[in-house]
């Protein structure tokens, strides 16, 4: 099973009897979450593929979770992979296993992430990551049930139930053509939508105890009255996940347990200027020890011009990409990772059609 994500912030841990804790639930009682809950109890008793679609941040992998954890195949595997972490060369490996000698340092036989999760679910994160030559290999497998292994003869049957997430939806892959037609009415078949932050701001308080509740075992600390209002008229562009990393940093300068306006550093994240595009200077203008002489002054600080260029050129890779992003990392010569928190960094994902 995969290790715990950012995304389990929005949980509620209970305990068992034996001191260990349960699976995580959503919290929150909002209408949107409730009517979430609702939907995910009706989605579990079938065993149709589910397409989760939401903000980063939103809890996409929980929601997959508790889809698995209330269908009858709760008491099997649960494998989570996130498709756009995977290198292109070892995507086959990876969900189908090889045999020994298939690749240049495959000395023994090695189990893919189908049969590991064989019985249970497999949830396919960013699928819409994945370069069409893997959803062509990805589909075959959907339509037979069978996997083969690289560098093997034969088939083996596979019994798993799929389930994967995007942040946008896998209509937009398809409109774009970087996402195979056939494979989308094979994973689409149910899409759930996850509500972001800003939508359900009635849940700031419960969430805020559940994440200080685990980020602080045994402590005593609370919010101070201004705190709540602050955060309700947040934007929360990283959603849930952006709400626990300002609650870990506010822990850190809390005095005597209680978060303050200033100890969250909300304002100064909420009063970052607009990035606006640099007006471009002749060649002949650029001598940086004396501007003034020059008769121009510089229109925006050092640090947000470079952060504006930086902006710039990966809205740039993308749309040339069509929003694909395993394609626009590899023009910025960057690992999906890396591009994934250059955007969430420079608050890109806002930016996008």
């Amino acid at each position: 099973m995969s290790s715990p994500s950012p995304q389990t912030a929005t949980a509620v841990g209970k305990t068992t009897a034996s001191g260990l804790p349960s699976a995580p639930q959503l919290c929150g009682n909002s209408l949107p979450m409730q009517a979430l809950r609702a939907q995910i109890g009706r989605i579990a008793r079938c065993g149709a593929p589910v397409a989760i679609r939401g903000e980063s941040g939103t809890g996409k992998e929980l929601a997959a979770r508790a889809i698995h954890a209330q269908g009858a195949r709760a008491s099997f595997p649960f494998i989570a992979v996130n498709c756009g972490a995977i290198p292109e060369a070892l995507m086959e490996a990876e969900f189908f296993g090889c045999r020994p000698g298939a690749y240049t340092g495959a000395l023994h036989e090695r189990q893919g992430l189908f049969q590991a999760a064989h019985g249970g679910s497999l949830l396919l994160d960013e699928v819409d990551d994945l370069p069409l030559a893997m959803q062509v290999k990805l589909l075959r497998v959907l339509q037979e049930r069978r996997v083969r292994k690289l560098g093997g003869s034969s088939d083996e049957a596979v019994d798993v139930r799929i389930l994967c997430a995007s942040q946008h939806g896998l209509a937009r892959g398809v409109t774009a053509g970087t996402f195979r037609q056939d494979l989308f009415y094979r994973l689409n078949v149910i899409e759930l939508a996850l509500p972001p932050l800003r939508e359900r701001r009635g849940d700031l308080q419960v969430l805020c105890e559940v994440i200080l509740a685990r980020l602080a075992p045994g402590r005593a600390v609370s919010l101070a009255p201004p705190v709540l209002a602050a955060l309700a008229a947040y934007a929360f562009p990283g959603n849930v996940r952006e709400l626990e990393n300002m609650l870990e940093r506010a822990l850190a300068f809390a005095d005597g347990g209680v978060i303050t306006l200033d100890g969250l550093g909300l304002q100064s994240a909420a009063g970052i200027p607009p990035l606006r595009a640099a007006p471009a200077l002749p060649e002949r203008q650029l001598c940086l020890p004396g501007m003034a002489a020059c008769g121009v002054a510089p229109v925006l600080p050092l640090d947000m011009y470079l952060r504006q260029a930086e902006r710039d050129m990966i809205m740039q890779a993308l749309v040339q990409a069509c929003y694909h992003r395993a394609r626009a990392a590899r023009q910025l010569g960057l690992s999906v990772r890396q591009l994934r928190y250059r955007m969430q960094k420079l608050m890109i994902q806002e930016a996008l059609p």
